[in-house]
């Protein structure tokens, strides 16, 4: 290979500042639409968030409601066998 060959290669196989251009374009669109997919994440964990929390509510009430039905059977005299 002659010497003026190798230069020729690789200026041949170089990026044009139009190839960088549309390269950060792309990248711009992509991290434009990573960033939108971020947000739907974010509101629908904060509706998840909203939903757990009045679950946990209910599970608390559940908790009262065994706690109260165990002291009446208890007073009834009343025993039960919870399989598990």
């Amino acid at each position: 290979m002659e010497i003026v060959e190798t230069p020729n290669l690789v200026l041949a196989k170089m990026a044009t500042n139009d190839d960088i251009e549309s390269l950060r374009i792309g990248m711009h669109e992509g991290f434009a639409n990573i960033q939108v997919e971020l947000k739907g994440i974010r509101l629908r964990l904060d509706a998840l968030e909203v939903a757990t929390q009045n679950v946990s509510g209910f599970a608390k009430e559940i908790d009262h409601l065994l706690q109260r039905v165990g002291a009446i059977e208890k007073h009834l005299g009343i025993r039960h066998n919870i399989a598990a």
